[in-house]
């Protein structure tokens, strides 16, 4: 089975169980707050490649010995990934200052829109999705906290370690935006494991690992090992897509206005002038055309596309390690396969 399959199973039952838990919450909520929910659950709903959910499903495929829980709650705590997903969405887009999100108007700036010719609040939008983005958190911990979950204590425990470390690599990104002097070498890479690998692939893997009541040993490093890499270098290829890819669904250049150390500028040979731009607080498009062919000439694509590369192979290695049928290391390198793809 190919990981596209595989996501064909499981994606109407994610969505749908998405959906669920924002119903469950909406049948008895005031109308004025009730919108606000409405259009905080398009946001979670919007197309997106659902990757913590369905990891979080294939890990727990992956190692059952026999069905230990129920297929609806699996969904429920899947599509409860998919909702903490959200709400750091919406927290980084106002970090960011970023406008578009997957193609549409980031939350704050559809609800500031939509709110600011009713108050005299010009971030109004910024406000009500810091609060709708808490929100979230205790709808998935209500959510939780209905279903019996093998392994409770220690699922919860490994669950908000994948939120700490998320948000230490949040702390580190915003210390080293437009950061005024030189930043250590390599903190992109820290930030990426943080940020990205710890939160996007190795958490939401081990997580349904936790809950197959798996015999096997001393699988958790195994899992570390073949999973992080794949996810520093997923990473990589955003900052490469972020910054030269106006179809990304991202704001283009917003990693340069906000002076972000990505991994681009972590590989690449520049001089003072260039960091005395990049960190420059506001800059004009001239400014970043600059920025972006000093990249372009830098050799810094070529450098990440490299260093991706050795990473996604050293995942793909990896895998053959893994405590698992030949035929779950198949789909999961594939999934990395289809991740590698620029």
């Amino acid at each position: 089975m190919s990981f596209e399959k595989f996501k064909e199973m499981h994606l109407e039952k994610i969505n749908s169980h998405i959906q669920r838990i924002f119903d469950e919450q909406l049948r008895n909520i005031d109308v004025e707050i009730k919108d606000l929910i409405v259009k905080t659950k398009s946001f979670a709903l919007r197309p997106g490649k659902r990757i913590r959910p369905l990891l979080f499903i294939l890990g727990y495929e992956a190692y059952k010995e026999k069905n230990v829980i129920p297929y609806d709650d699996l969904y429920l705590i899947a599509a409860s990934l998919e909702i903490m997903h959200a709400f750091l969405l919406i927290h980084d887009d106002i970090m960011d200052r970023s406008t578009l999100r997957r193609g549409k108007p980031t939350l704050h700036v559809l609800l500031n829109e939509e709110y600011s010719k009713f108050v005299n609040n010009e971030k109004i939008g910024e406000d009500l999705s810091i609060v709708l983005g808490d929100i979230l958190i205790f709808y998935v911990l209500k959510t939780l906290s209905s279903i019996k979950i093998p392994n409770f204590q220690l699922f919860l425990n490994e669950l908000s370690e994948c939120y700490i470390n998320t948000a230490y690599g949040q702390i580190l990104d915003s210390l080293y935006s437009s950061r005024k002097e030189y930043p250590p070498k390599n903190i992109s890479f820290k930030i990426a494991e943080l940020k990205t690998a710890y939160y996007s692939f190795y958490y939401p893997f081990y997580l349904g690992y936790l809950i197959s009541n798996a015999s096997i040993q001393n699988e958790k490093e195994k899992i570390r090992n073949a999973i992080i890499p794949a996810g520093i270098a997923f990473q990589i290829r955003d900052d490469i897509i972020s910054t030269f890819d106006e179809k990304s669904g991202k704001t283009h250049t917003s990693d340069l206005k906000e002076g972000k150390f990505t991994s681009l500028i972590d590989l690449g040979e520049f001089d003072e002038n260039f960091y005395s731009l990049l960190k420059k607080k506001d800059k004009n498009e001239k400014e970043l055309n600059i920025l972006i062919n000093l990249l372009r000439k830098s050799g810094a694509i070529e450098k990440a596309i490299e260093k991706m590369n050795s990473l996604f192979a050293e995942s793909l290695s990896n895998v053959e390690f893994l405590g698992m049928k030949s035929e779950y290391k198949k789909l999961i390198k594939d999934m990395i396969e289809s991740l590698r793809s620029i």
